[in-house]
């Protein structure tokens, strides 16, 4: 056999478990890099001097910063009716000004200002010779006002120009300066005062961009202003004279107020009527009146009868001579003749009356018929001035169209008018909506590279570079000066024999492949797990034995196998028994969903607690499982008790097989006192473990006396 320092590599009988490769220890760490120091220290040299010669030619650089604030405060003289909005300062604007910033076009314009197309910082490309250059044809393509260039002639510059600007804009950096609405421009350069200049001059351009861009968008406002001024004056002229064109053809008269003069005559030939109807309604009652009294004899009574001066003087003459009459008929009684008289004077009188009531009656008579053809005539003037009315109210349709059409062209003239002056105004006083307000210094100290920072960062990157190159040697197994895996046999240790392979199973600490055996029996993990059991069954009936699982060193795999090697023997029908024999660290009553175990071995051994209270029955399968309830620190204690060796005698009589999940054969403490009360002990090893490790583990099982059964192989 072959006596390399690692265990011989063995072809795997089993790769359908889903299987991580085994743990890597912390010693294993140490091991690794006490043998490839040599290669840990080169790899950090290497790194260290490339980093010192990358530094060396890295050009030392110099960063300016200008602070440049998004102005909310606004010109209420200058943007009272302002052709651009106000430029917003939401989070989202303030990304847009940095995109401004850091354009392609701004960047040109301030080439085009300092002529850094003759910048060899910028322009690499520069000729030497009589030919005109990438510079040359810059500057009659970037004018010197830094205006874009034109698009037509030399297209074959175009690439050039774009290096040049992507070039500038590589040593560009816009920020916004945390929550505020100001923004950085930085600008690197290998000069000082060329990284100062281009920052400000950067700055001073952007906020001149406004501006351009205000009075820029004021004159091609002011100018389709004034052409729609044009217009609507046309169209307003045009429209007044289709008006007055169209009163002159259906003869429509205005007063100077704009009303009809037909709709005047209308308004008061009604109030007329209105008037002389209510005349005729007053005269004509009062004519009924007189002529009811009239024929009832009462005329007299009548109140215009009543006020007629004469009807009162002869009223007044009635009324001396009735006083007359009563004074001489008191005096010298009916028959006398002065009574005769004034009788005669009385029906004069009232004959009188009754003539005047007459004539009055009579007048009145006359008022009414003239009142009533005043009405009649004022009746057909309103019926002539109505016909004349409802033509000129069909003609008027149409004029009101147009006159509202007049009304609305002026009222949008003196609108656009008004907005012309306003635009004329901005166009004299515009300011930027941003300034600057720090700007860029020329600075002292170089900002990159860092080199003392990034020399002290290169040693440990080189370390842990020399680290990662030392674990791929070990992962592959790449022959290195430290570790030579053909050395003469001559060099050689003395020869260690190997124990027994049994089987060969993937290396994996998960414990769900510990359900193989009773979920996929057919896998060949499980058959090569029922197989295993073959070789370690009891070959005398009615005695179980008692075998062991151990490993060099704390290997979780070694938990995963003893836990299915148990399944395998209870589904082949074996009554078993598995002892969680890591006392410090008990891991399969966890495994099987047992938290926490409530009693265990030390609760047994103690005789807080019977038997059938600690043994936990596996819910996968018919196997018993003994664990401890908590971590055990001095677990050789438990070993060495008379009670344990009772307890495995009587697991001896009662079942078929014991499988105990021992402690590393290392643990020599341990060791000595489990030794003696197992019958076999297999040897859990991975496949990479150095050679005097699994040497170690096999002269500690030797030494506490215990017998081997073989080696199970974990890749």
């Amino acid at each position: 056999m072959a006596t390399d320092r690692t265990m011989p590599t063995f072809a795997s009988t089993s790769t359908e478990v889903s299987a991580g490769a085994a743990p890597f220890s912390f010693a294993d760490f140490l091991r690794v890099l006490n043998e490839h120091r040599g290669l840990i220290r080169n790899v950090a040299v290497i790194f260290v001097l490339l980093t010192l010669l990358v530094l060396f030619y890295l050009p030392t650089l110099y960063a300016s910063s200008a602070v440049v604030m998004l102005d909310q405060r606004k010109n209420n003289v200058a943007d009272q009716s302002s052709v651009l909005s106000a430029l917003p300062t939401d989070p989202s604007s303030v990304q847009n000004q940095i995109q401004l910033l850091s354009s392609r076009d701004l960047a040109l314009r301030v080439i085009g200002k300092l002529k850094l197309y003759n910048d060899p910082e910028f322009n690499p490309a520069l000729d030497k010779g009589g030919a005109p250059g990438i510079g040359d044809i810059l500057r009659m393509l970037v004018p010197a006002n830094g205006s874009p260039p034109s698009q037509t002639g030399l297209q074959h510059v175009d690439y050039e120009r774009d290096a040049i600007i992507s070039g500038f804009l590589s040593h560009l950096d816009v920020s916004a300066l945390g929550l505020s609405t100001s923004i950085t421009v930085t600008f690197t350069s290998r000069d000082p005062a060329k990284a100062a200049l281009i920052a400000n001059t950067l700055a001073d351009t952007y906020t001149e961009d406004q501006v351009e861009t205000k009075v820029a968008a004021a004159r091609k406002a002011t100018q389709w202003l004034t052409d729609r001024i044009h217009q609507l004056a046309q169209q307003a002229q045009s429209a007044e004279n289709a008006v007055e064109q169209y009163k002159t053809e259906h003869n429509l008269v205005e007063s100077a107020d704009g009303s009809s003069l037909v709709d005047q005559q209308l308004g008061a030939l009604n109030a007329q009527l209105v008037a002389a109807q209510s005349d005729l309604a007053e005269k004509s009652a009062t004519y009924d009146r007189v002529n009811a009294l009239v024929r009832s004899g009462n005329a007299v009574d009548v109140s215009q009868i009543v006020s007629s001066p004469l009807i009162v003087q002869l009223r007044t003459q009635e009324a001396d001579l009735v006083r007359q009459e009563a004074d001489l008929s008191a005096r010298y009684g009916p028959n006398h003749p002065k009574l005769i008289a004034i009788r005669k004077q009385k029906s004069d009188l009232e004959n009188n009356a009754s003539t005047e009531a007459a004539r009055i009656a009579g007048s009145i008579a006359n008022d009414v018929a003239v009142a009533r053809a005043h009405v009649g005539s004022i009746v057909a003037s309103l019926a002539r001035a109505e016909k004349l009315a409802t033509g000129d109210n069909m003609a008027r349709v149409k004029l009101n169209a147009l006159q509202a059409n007049v009304d609305s062209t002026r009222s949008m003239y003196e609108s656009f008018v008004t907005r012309l002056r306003a635009t004329q105004d901005q166009d004299e006083i515009q300011n930027p909506e941003s300034q600057v307000i720090s700007r860029a210094p020329i600075p002292v100290a170089p900002s990159s590279p860092h080199r003392l920072l990034i020399f002290i960062a290169s040693l440990p990157a080189g370390i842990l570079l020399g680290v990662l190159a030392a674990l791929l040697v070990e992962r592959f197994q790449v022959p290195s000066p430290a570790r030579d895996i053909r050395v003469p046999m001559r060099q050689q240790r003395p020869a260690f024999v190997l124990p027994r392979i049994l089987a060969e199973l993937p290396a994996t600490a998960d414990m769900r492949a510990a359900d193989w055996p009773v979920d996929r029996p057919e896998a060949s993990y499980s058959r090569t797990l029922s197989a295993l059991v073959e070789q370690l069954a009891p070959d005398r009936p009615g005695r179980a034995k008692i075998v062991a699982l151990t490993s060099p060193g704390a290997d979780p795999g070694k938990s995963v196998i003893a836990l299915g090697l148990a399944r395998a023997a209870a589904r082949r029908g074996l009554r078993t028994i598995l002892v969680d024999g890591e006392f410090s660290r008990p891991v399969i009553a966890t495994a099987m969903g047992y938290r926490p175990v409530t009693a265990g071995i030390v609760e047994l051994l103690s005789g807080a607690a019977p038997l059938s209270r600690v043994l936990l029955r596996d819910s996968r399968s018919s196997v018993l499982v003994l664990s401890a309830s908590r971590p055990v620190v001095a677990a050789q204690a438990l070993w060495s008790s008379p009670k344990m060796a009772e307890l495995l005698n009587y697991f001896r009589q009662t079942c078929d097989l014991v499988i105990v999940d021992a402690a590393p054969a290392l643990a020599a403490a341990e060791m000595a006192f489990l030794a003696p009360l197992c019958d076999e002990f297999v040897l859990v090893a991975q496949g990479r473990a150095p050679q005097p490790v699994l040497e170690g583990a096999v002269q500690a099982l030797a030494a506490s006396k215990a017998r081997m059964a073989g080696l199970v192989v974990t890749r």
